[in-house]
């Protein structure tokens, strides 16, 4: 059963707005008989839905190399399942207040490694599998919202410094178990709920779900849900990078590998922000 605090977290998300919700709609209505150009019609008839998926279109997030200015040519190039999910993504993104400091963390500095986590993304994928990347960005670009979710709902009820006692006492480690003691689930579980609840697409909600279990995800996701758990080791908000994650990051590699999933190591690695690519050199015990 969930508790109050959740049931208050989702009764407050906010709504999609009315163009997103139509494009959802048609897409998830039509099936194999949707129609690009009803898709871009739809998108059309918003002007800044229109400038949202161009802009984005044209940033490092999906490294096209020449200027893409129509939305057909956005819809042609990303695919509807990706547009559609971009679109939701994107409505949500400035949606939230943000200040994670029930966590311990620095908001800034929070806000920076989630904007650096779908940029290494881009820059780790684009040349060994471009599709994966396109698909898996708007899951990366949200993430953490669940600790955004469930900071917002904290500092509202007044129980922020109880929550961070908790972790504090925890030595920052084993969030989940401190989330599910307010909560009832942790952040990437919540995550995976809103996904569902906002109606992403079915392969971009299962591969969330097993981000923390790569190896159980259904095998045309399973690619997706490794590189989320991979990039994860590398980001996470308190450890991410570390050493220890590090070796774990490589490890899941080397996993995927006996699976049948290929990831270059080599091209990990040189990717690799700095000081990840320092701690990877670092002996674990």
């Amino acid at each position: 059963m969930m508790n109050e605090l959740l049931d208050k977290t989702i009764e407050n998300l906010p709504p999609l707005p009315e163009t997103v919700i139509k494009l959802r709609n048609y897409v998830d209505k039509s099936g194999s008989e949707v129609r690009m150009q009803d898709v871009v019609s739809i998108i059309s008839q918003d002007p800044l839905l229109t400038a949202d998926l161009l802009r984005l279109a044209n940033s490092s997030y999906y490294g096209f190399s020449r200027e893409i200015s129509t939305i057909n040519q956005v819809v042609a190039l990303l695919g509807i399942s990706n547009i559609k999910n971009i679109a939701i993504a994107n409505s949500l993104k400035g949606k939230f207040n943000i200040n994670v400091s029930p966590y311990g963390l620095d908001t800034p500095t929070f806000l920076r490694n989630s904007n650096n986590e779908v940029q290494f993304i881009t820059e780790w994928l684009s040349e060994e599998d471009k599709k994966l990347a396109q698909e898996i960005v708007p899951c990366t670009m949200l993430l953490r919202l669940g600790m955004i979710l469930f900071s917002s709902m904290l500092i509202q009820q007044r129980r922020d410094k109880e929550f961070l006692e908790l972790i504090k006492q925890n030595n920052y480690k084993n969030i989940s178990f401190v989330e599910n003691e307010f909560f009832g689930t942790d952040h990437l579980s919540f995550s995976g709920f809103l996904f569902n609840y906002w109606k992403f697409d079915e392969d971009l909600i299962e591969s969330l779900a097993y981000i923390t279990a790569p190896h159980a995800a259904s095998d045309h996701v399973k690619k997706n849900a490794y590189a989320l758990a991979i990039a994860n080791r590398v980001f996470e908000p308190y450890e991410g990078g570390n050493p220890y994650n590090m070796h774990e990051a490589v490890a899941l590699i080397q996993e995927a590998a006996t699976q049948g999933i290929k990831f270059d190591l080599e091209n990990f690695k040189d990717k690799l922000p700095q000081e990840a690519k320092i701690n990877l050199q670092v002996q674990v015990y």
